[in-house]
């Protein structure tokens, strides 16, 4: 069975990798765009913890959270030893987590479930639309779930194995003191990244603080109090500028109301926007859930996540609140279903037809543009050459720096007449503005991508 938990997780996640890696030479999307014209590629290594505004216009409250600090620091150091702009090699890092998340949720699924079990909830997790769009630009999602699922992996707990594997999804029971201990720097390390990577992977150390305390072992508590703490302290420092910043600086929107938050939240990690995989993944991932109800870690499981989606959603109520920001529990699920398989081997072509619909919806702009940022940058370049002046509207210069800083940015209408060219990128300017800079510029020019550029001239 240990040859066969190893390399169905080894081929399924290389496979994971080099499809995520298909297409990686499109354009940046807007939020990978604005980290690495705002944290990767600039002068100072200190930008990847957003210490300071790199471009001039745009205030650092503006971008701040648009930063994952561990991928725009590894981004970083990248681009200060090569100079590469390529969005191939920025990519890359994503997509081999992605890729080593299936794999090793993957084969611990198969050594607990079995091999057609664990193989299918590797599927979901592999083509879930959601974690497929997270895990394929310069974004720190996938690392986030890397290091939730390593570090559930490595959670020190006292006890036979036997017994913990009854009580805690994923087990991590260790022999000798040497052993434990070294385990219990590890999971800190890796818990403290992982959260360095997303904040909301903090989640997952409430739920093993759950875990354990379901246990009612002051041992265990004790023992890993420590570790909770280096690895709070770890995630907490990467991202303590940015939360000072948007705090103190009032760089966060104003509060807003999202009715459907929990119900998008469920139904993005189960496959939406596409119907027939949510359908599909939605009853299997149930049938797990009811399967485990008896477990006491998933009783605090849920009480801890419950509580935290309550708290956004009515109380705190950011602007800015995405299912994505839960992609960690696209493993969770995965686990659920495995657990299903398990039991009801007819729901395993059930999770894979769900894959496979799933795979299929996504083929179309799967190597697309998001945006025309390339182009853009082309179209800035010849303005130029031709001795014209290429200016932008506001807040498009923190995509479009990514590629070229070679135009004049405009903040009001009166800047419009210093123009040769406007170049409007993306759907974040100022739209009063811009259809001003459209009367002015009655000559269109359409740059093709999923969101079309547009170049006005007179």
């Amino acid at each position: 069975m240990r040859r066969a938990e190893v390399w169905s997780g080894l081929l399924l996640g290389v496979v994971t990798f080099a499809a995520y890696m298909i297409g990686s030479n499109r354009s940046f999307g807007y939020d990978a765009a604005a980290t690495f014209a705002n944290f990767s590629a600039t002068p100072s290594i200190w930008d990847a913890f957003a210490v300071r505004s790199v471009i001039p216009t745009i205030p650092v409250t503006q971008v701040a959270t648009n930063d994952h600090v561990l991928l725009s620091l590894v981004s970083h150091l990248i681009y200060s030893a090569t100079g590469s702009r390529s969005e191939v090699v920025y990519r890359l890092i994503p997509a081999l987590a992605a890729g080593a998340t299936v794999g090793v949720s993957t084969s611990v699924l198969t050594r607990r479930f079995g091999v057609l079990a664990g193989v299918c909830a590797g599927l979901y997790i592999a083509t879930d639309p959601l974690f497929v769009d997270n895990s394929r630009d310069l974004r720190g999602y996938s690392l986030a779930a890397l290091g939730s699922v390593v570090a559930t992996l490595l959670l020190p707990i006292q006890g036979e194995v036997s017994g913990d594997a009854k009580l805690l999804p994923i087990y991590g029971a260790v022999s000798g003191e040497a052993g434990r201990r070294g385990r219990l720097v590890a999971y800190a390390v890796i818990m403290g990244l992982a959260i360095s990577a997303q904040l909301f992977a903090g989640v997952v150390l409430l739920l093993h603080i759950a875990w354990i305390l379901t246990r009612r072992s002051r041992h265990d508590v004790l023992q890993l109090a420590p570790a909770w703490i280096a690895a709070l302290v770890i995630g907490v420092t990467a991202n303590a500028t940015i939360q000072v910043t948007e705090l103190t600086q009032h760089g966060l929107p104003p509060q807003m109301f999202n009715p459907t938050f929990p119900s998008d939240t469920i139904f993005f990690l189960l496959g939406a926007p596409v119907l027939l995989p949510l359908g599909l993944w939605l009853s299997s991932a149930g049938l797990g859930l009811w399967l485990e109800r008896r477990q006491e870690w998933l009783w605090s499981s849920l009480a801890v996540l419950a509580a935290v989606v309550l708290v956004l959603w009515l109380v705190l109520r950011p602007a800015f609140l995405y299912p994505r920001f839960f992609i960690f529990l696209v493993p969770a699920c995965a686990y659920l279903m495995a657990a299903a398989i398990a039991r009801w081997w007819v729901l395993a072509p059930v999770v894979a037809l769900g894959a496979a619909a799933a795979l299929v919806s996504q083929a179309s702009g799967y190597t697309q543009d998001p945006l025309a940022l390339p182009q853009a940058a082309a179209a800035v370049a010849s303005i130029h050459a031709s001795g014209g002046r290429a200016c932008v509207i506001h807040s498009d210069e923190q995509v479009l720096s990514a590629y070229t800083s070679d135009f004049t940015v405009v903040t009001r209408a009166d800047q419009l007449s210093d123009c040769d060219a406007v170049v409007v990128v993306s759907w974040g300017v100022d739209l009063a503005l811009r259809d001003q800079a459209a009367r002015q510029f009655p000559r269109l020019r359409t740059l093709a991508a999923y969101y079309p550029a547009v170049v006005l001239e007179r």
